[in-house]
């Protein structure tokens, strides 16, 4: 039996066939001896045209993980996140020498808001939501008070097609608040790096002095243009994976954490015991006696469930 990976919070399908054709077509007749044009004017437009904002409140990136950096090393203090919380934040603060203030999540994994406030000499607090590891939403009146206080505020969105919470009517109000997103988890184009920023246009302006001009291939850019052109096919996968997360989380409830994501967020460190079974799920070593559960296509999942069902089987 081959082995399944459910580790890295990836979409479980590939492209569709469709939209794989047209790029096919397109690499048949692309100028590969050309930069792309700067700040890709045509992926940005598609862009602005899925959210419903203006182009000048869009910034396309080399993945979020291209917006996170830039974002965190240009910070001018220290920076606010709440763990636990996705690794990379701690990662691009500490590259960069900055002092990480830490106030973890509540129990039931909300904000701590009044002491993210007590932070008087931070200048920048990140907050994901849907949360990665923990899968929960974070309460939008906890996220408001932040922004009330004038700090700049990175709100990580990775996960938000999973979620059916959209945040971005918060950009009207909130200068300090820059949304991130990503293609890499609804999308399927985790192997092509493709981000993007929503933000007030003096923001968004800011940013794009920050940026190298070419940071983004052709191939990358016109394949998201391609995905957004034909998200009812994305649709009906986001729909597949979030009715296959309540079907997992509903066998494995016992042990499991409810989501808001692509992924649950397991009460026991079952690593060790996956692993043995030929299916691979994330290790959280920075969160004690957890781990972490990707949800997969219906087989894969059912695997998962047969193993979870066996372990529980075993410890209890």
């Amino acid at each position: 039996m081959e082995d399944i990976y459910l580790d890295k919070n990836e979409n479980p399908f590939n492209v569709p066939e469709k939209v794989r054709k047209e790029f096919i077509n397109y690499v048949k007749t692309a100028n590969f001896n050309r930069y792309p044009e700067k700040w890709l004017p045509s992926l940005t437009k598609k862009l602005a045209g899925l959210t419903g904002f203006d182009i000048d409140n869009i910034i396309a990136t080399n993945g979020s993980d291209e917006l996170l950096d830039m974002l965190i090393k240009h910070a001018a203090g220290e920076i606010v996140i709440s763990s636990p919380t996705f690794e990379m934040y701690s990662f691009y603060a500490r590259n960069y020498g900055h002092n990480v203030i830490d106030v973890p999540l509540r129990n039931d994994f909300s904000l701590d808001v009044d002491r993210i406030l007590e932070q008087k000499d931070a200048k920048l607090v990140v907050i994901c939501s849907p949360n990665n590891p923990s899968g929960n939403l974070m309460d939008r009146e906890s996220i408001k008070k932040v922004l009330d206080s004038g700090i700049t505020t990175i709100l990580d969105n990775a996960y938000y097609e999973f979620s059916g919470e959209d945040y971005t009517d918060l950009q009207a109000k909130y200068k300090n608040l820059i949304i991130l997103r990503t293609l890499s988890k609804a999308f399927s184009l985790a192997g092509m790096r493709i981000g993007y920023g929503i933000a007030d246009s003096g923001f968004i302006s800011e940013l794009k002095k920050l940026q190298a001009p070419f940071y983004m291939n052709i191939l990358s850019a016109r394949m998201a243009e391609i995905m957004i052109d034909n998200y009812d096919l994305i649709g009906e996968k986001i729909r597949y994976i979030i009715n296959e997360r309540e079907r997992v989380y509903s066998e494995i409830k016992d042990i499991a954490y409810p989501s808001s994501a692509n992924f649950l967020l397991i009460k026991k460190d079952i690593y060790d015991y996956m692993e043995e079974n030929g299916i691979h799920i994330r290790k959280l070593p920075l969160v004690k006696d957890r781990s972490r559960l990707t949800i997969g296509t219906k087989e894969e999942n059912d695997r998962a469930i047969e193993a979870i069902h066996e372990y529980i089987e075993k410890i209890f």
